[in-house]
């Protein structure tokens, strides 16, 4: 035991030191030695021994290290003399731990690295809540109200995004206050930033990533101009890239805000357009309450004034990092953490396996040890040691593999996303910082624990008299322990399996659903904002173009329309005992809609010209609200009146009470595709300049006529932006509304193919090992008369059972998971409870299963029965 003077002062050690000395000298005195000789013993006595002990402790301190590096010396040199046990595990484990990194990495850069301006962490977003809605856009003069609050706001910051054009191409652009950047402070990594300066004045700032995709990192950009919507822009600066704008979404360039007013001024006496956000940074000693009561009497003016202002009050959202962190958020990605963490454990299961069976192999070195004086523990942390050395470099090789896969990743979302879609979208950047090294070091330390702590524990429990003499003790519970692994691995890998099958079940459903009219050659075009002057303005500069073929005007386009319902009270038919007025789904649509997008009229007519011109007060109904409506009469003629439930009329279709049903039209979806065809459906007439107007379609004369830079410029001759309107064919928002699924499902299969693989590979050592450690059992069995095919039955036997349990565990845990998502999440034609995915991955399973065992169980007939005894024996 350490003495207790050691743990003193030095003052204190010095002066206990002293007295041991005086004491010693008093006894040498009464013993008849001389005082100077005896003073002159003790303290050689005692200096001597309190200075070895000082040594000994002080050369303590540092033991722990010495211990360390050897045994990480001794891990090596064992390591590298099995090549291909060290090779197999690490490859096995970077992949579990690549996988974990890559999730994290995106997981990192949307929701936990803060945006790259100063304390972040004093950021926040405001908005405004009512009690049934809520929203964080304003108008820009309300900024300017809201910026003179100095006894709450310490600073607020502006900024409206939308699309620009720029040489055919789409830019996202932030239409920005002039004290953004100082406001902020972002660094900048050329140039200058905006400042009040540029007010008024038609200079731009770049995103690093946008200087180098149009510049290609041609420092000399500073001072050229930039073709903004037709109008010429000088690039002042370029942005470090860590920054890229307060949201999700990463922006290409920055305007001041007072020159697109210039450009785009809005239209006398057109209500203010409310697509500002702010962010704002508090007073000292200002807390989110203060703020928020301080501002509710405010916001009341701010937000729509529609709206009752005493319902309204103000809220402060952070704004630190793109996605703040949540428990609703951590809700939500908590599944595809799980999933990854699944194959992570998989492969952990993998290498404990094959770390036991080495370590069993071992058991005479280790007993050895043992018998020399070394404590079990020592030889456990020996064993961690050497985990420890597969795990870090696993680490290392896992962060290779992860930046390979974020960046395969990034051009596979990009190759295959639709590509409308695929101009629009932008990543932010997805780079490893200080949080993911951590991560991926503190992943590689849990998972020496997991796949080594075991193994360790399992080697080192055995009789020293058994191992020495080459008897293998304590074996059953080591053959236990690989069964039970390999029983997890499969039941891991079938719960994946039957989830990215069940995936791509959905995905093949989704994909081939009979959407009741026609997307092939047909353009949607949406008007953005609250601009409906312009439809009719497009529908001129369209109808008088000679390659478009077909043309209508609606108020939502097929896939992109609104669920807007209304109540309705049909006057006649209505089926005993059912309530009579009933929520319907509405779209106004001009008379072309049917025929440009091939829709028959399967009963009755569609609009005439004059009754879409006139916005008359006649409907076309879909089969199914006939069915619900009229079960066993005719609809053509049937009258239907539009109301609340307390009477009143709809705001939402002004001026129409009584619509007359004079058409009936088959069922189909308007909306996302999984929630299948419209239950019910009412279509009213509408022309261009009707006020419910807000998009169209078009049919071109041929496939190649109307491509993105002739849509361009035929939305230039509107004199309108042309990035007001959004272009958008068919075809492809069906791709994308499929795509999530369909990626869902190539990940899910990714994942569920190498846990499959793993488990197979785990099975396939587990079997291999066993059957080497039976070789004088096999012999026995075949100098008996037993047969090849005996024996290969015998080990696919237990291999059956060994998968066969696992697979009764992970159909259990997949059931059970799919179907607590199945009552979370209703969706017509996403089914997540199929047999058929079940089925097909449990046959698989047990097929990979048997492919695994059958190789080792071939090898093992090989023996020679009479070399086999003889060896032994």
């Amino acid at each position: 035991m350490r003495p207790s003077w050691r743990r003193r002062p030095e003052a204190d050690f010095s002066a206990e030191v002293e007295a041991h000395i005086a004491h010693e000298t008093e006894r040498l005195i009464a013993d008849g030695m001389a005082p100077v000789d005896a003073r002159a013993a003790a303290r050689k006595t005692f200096g001597n021994v309190f200075a070895a002990t000082e040594r000994f402790y002080e050369a303590s301190r540092w033991m722990w290290l010495d211990h360390l590096v050897r045994d990480l010396r001794y891990g090596a040199r064992t390591l590298r003399q099995h090549p291909s046990f060290l090779l197999t595990t690490v490859l096995t484990l970077a992949v579990g731990l690549g996988l974990v990194t890559v999730v994290f990495t995106v997981f990192n850069a949307y929701v936990l690295r803060p945006f790259a301006v100063r304390d972040p962490s004093t950021l926040y977003r405001l908005g405004w809540r009512a009690p049934d809605s809520g929203g964080q856009s304003f108008a820009w003069r309300d900024f300017e109200a809201l910026r003179d609050r100095r006894d709450v706001i310490a600073a607020a910051v502006a900024e409206s995004n939308r699309f620009v054009s720029s040489a055919g191409r789409s830019l996202a652009a932030a239409f920005v206050s002039d004290n953004y950047f100082e406001a902020l402070g972002p660094q900048m990594f050329l140039g200058r930033p905006l400042g009040p300066m540029d007010e008024h004045a038609y200079t731009v700032v770049l995103s690093h990533r946008a200087w180098t995709r149009l510049f290609a990192g041609d420092r000399g950009a500073l001072g050229r101009e930039i073709e903004l919507d037709g109008h010429p822009f000088t690039i002042v600066g370029v942005v470090d890239p860590r920054f890229a704008g307060l949201d999700d979404y990463p922006l290409d360039i920055w305007v001041p805000h007072s020159t697109y007013a210039d450009i785009r001024p809005e239209s006398a006496g057109a209500p203010p357009s409310r697509r500002t956000e702010v962010t704002v940074r508090f007073q000292p000693g200002v807390t989110i309450a203060h703020a928020e009561a301080a501002l509710t009497p405010f916001m009341s003016r701010m937000a729509d004034l529609t709206r009752a202002p005493s319902a309204i009050r103000a809220a402060m959202l952070p704004n630190s990092t793109p996605n703040p962190l949540s428990a609703e958020l951590l809700a939500v990605v908590s599944p595809v953490f799980a999933a990854f963490v699944l194959v992570l454990l998989t492969a952990c299961a993998n290498v404990s396996n094959v770390m036991l069976a080495r370590a069993v192999g071992r058991q005479r070195e280790i007993a050895v040890r043992l018998s020399l004086g070394a404590t079990r523990a020592r030889v456990v942390r020996q064993l961690l040691t050497e985990g420890l050395l597969v795990a870090g470099l696993a680490g290392l090789a896992a962060l290779a593999l992860a930046a390979w896969l974020l960046r395969a990743g990034t051009v596979a979302l990009f190759g295959t996303l639709p590509p409308s879609l695929a101009a629009l979208i932008r990543v932010i950047p997805l780079s490893f910082d200080y949080r993911v090294f951590g991560f991926a070091l503190a992943v590689a330390a849990a998972t020496t624990l997991m796949f080594a702590l075991v193994p360790a524990l399992q080697a080192s429990r055995q009789r020293l008299t058994d191992a020495l003499h080459g008897q293998r003790s304590g074996t059953r519970g080591a053959s236990r322990l690989r069964g039970a692994l390999v029983v997890a691995q499969v039941a891991v890998s079938l719960v994946l399996v039957v989830i990215a099958l069940t995936l791509a079940h959905n995905f093949t459903s989704l994909g081939s659903i009979d959407l009741g009219y026609e997307t092939r050659g047909v353009y949607s075009i949406n008007v953005r904002g609250q601009q409906a002057d312009l439809v009719a303005r497009l529908t001129d500069v369209l109808s008088t173009d000679p390659r478009v073929a077909e043309l209508a005007v609606t108020g939502g386009n097929p896939m992109f329309i609104q669920s807007r319902n209304v109540a309705v009270l049909p006057q006649k038919g209505v089926r005993p005992g059912s309530d009579p007025s009933a929520p319907i789904r509405f779209t106004f649509v001009a008379s072309e809609y049917f025929s440009i997008l091939r829709v028959p009229i399967v009963r009755g007519r569609a609009f005439s010209g004059e009754e879409a011109r006139a916005a008359a007060p006649v409907a076309v109904i879909s089969e199914a609200t006939a069915r619900a409506f009229w079960p066993n009469a005719n609809p053509i003629g049937q009258i239907i009146t539009i109301e609340r439930a307390n009477g009143r009329q709809v705001e939402e279709i002004p001026g129409y009470t009584d619509v007359t049903v004079v058409g009936v039209a088959p069922d189909v979806v308007s909306g996302f595709l999984v929630d299948g065809k419209d239950a019910t459906h009412m279509y009213l007439p509408t022309h261009a300049r009707h006020a419910q107007a807000s998009a169209m379609l078009i049919r071109p004369r041929s496939a190649n006529e109307l491509r993105p830079d002739a849509l361009q410029e035929l939305f230039r001759r509107t004199g309108a932006d042309p990035e007001t309107f959004e272009a958008v064919p068919l075809d492809e928002m069906r791709q994308a509304q499929v795509y999530p699924l369909r990626a869902a499902a190539w990940i899910g299969g990714l994942l569920g193919a190498i846990a499959l693989v793993l488990s197979v590979s785990g099975l396939y050592g587990v079997l291999s090992y066993t059957l080497s450690q039976r070789t004088r059992e096999i012999g026995i069995r075949m100098a008996l008369g037993a047969t090849a095919g005996t024996v290969v039955s015998l080990v696919m036997r237990q291999s059956v059972r060994l998968a066969g349990v696992g697979a009764i565990v992970g159909l259990t845990i997949a059931f059970t998971a799919l179907a607590f998502l199945g009552s979370v999440v209703r969706l017509k034609e996403v089914s997540l409870l199929n047999a058929a995915p079940f089925i097909v991955a449990l046959i698989l399973v047990l097929a990979a299963t048997a492919l695994a065992a059958y190789q080792p169980a071939r090898r093992a007939t090989r023996v020679d029965p009479a070399e086999t005894l003889r060896a032994e024996g």
